[in-house]
């Protein structure tokens, strides 16, 4: 059983993707080439919240994000093009959350039979957070305790990203129990010892906390931290319980 799927589940999917939808899976596999031809880059510092970073100062809008271009980021509206440190660690927060899903990308279509290529990219991704994640450190931030983003809900968000690369990665190579170890000591259970110090109450926020930590906490095999997620105070039930309207909305 993976986090998302039973075995028989991915399966089935495999046959899918090397059958009637093989067309997509090319094409998913081609959206990997340029980061697979290119050294691998994970930045060293944690992105920042500013009131200049990552925004025209013209027109207001977030500039664009383009992954292969750490320095230099364009106004969608009138076409300038910025540069500096504070636009530079802004753009850091699209490229962890855009990285770590390359991450479930490529071990995706390994799990799919794709190559073997595709479960070392993720592989070398998760390898690199198990050296930096401890070393981003705890401060500055703008909304609760994080080490690569500025609010808590955010290495949520890309906690679960890197839990579910993990199972996947463990699905497809049960050699890979090395590494997934290092991964649950060096970067899940510290980060789930963040998220889980900063309780948002009725969220939006901790809905993604809670999911992190529902992950989180199946990877370390802890039911009963699972279980709180789902069903303690400020669980995902509580959230569908008195977060919802009678209307849905």
């Amino acid at each position: 059983m993976t986090l998302l799927l039973s075995r028989a589940s991915v399966e089935a999917r495999r046959a899918v993707a090397a059958g009637p939808l093989e067309a997509i899976a090319d094409g998913l596999a081609a959206e990997l080439e340029p980061l697979m031809s290119r050294e691998l880059f994970i930045p060293h510092e944690k992105a920042l919240l500013s009131r200049a970073g990552g925004r025209c100062p013209r027109d207001g809008v977030y500039l664009e994000f383009d992954p292969q271009s750490p320095h230099a980021h364009r106004c969608p509206i009138c076409g300038d093009v910025f540069h500096g440190e504070l636009h530079d660690r802004f753009w850091i927060y699209w490229y962890q959350l855009w990285v770590v899903e390359r991450a479930v990308h490529a071990a995706l279509l390994a799990v799919l039979g794709r190559g073997v290529r595709f479960a070392a990219l993720a592989t070398s991704i998760l390898e690199r957070y198990t050296e930096l994640y401890l070393r981003y450190p705890n401060s500055d931030n703008v909304l609760g305790p994080t080490r690569l983003f500025f609010s808590t809900y955010i290495e949520s968000i890309w906690l679960l990203n890197l839990a579910i690369a993990v199972d996947l990665l463990e699905q497809h190579d049960a050699a890979s129990s090395l590494l997934s170890g290092r991964v649950r000591e060096r970067i899940v259970e510290p980060s789930l010892a963040l998220i889980s110090s900063y309780d948002e109450g009725a969220s939006n926020r901790q809905v993604w906390n809670d999911a992190a930590m529902l992950a989180a906490s199946i990877l370390l095999g802890r039911t009963s931290d699972a279980e709180r997620a789902v069903f303690g105070s400020s669980g995902i039930v509580s959230h569908l319980d008195g977060g919802l309207l009678s209307d849905g909305t």
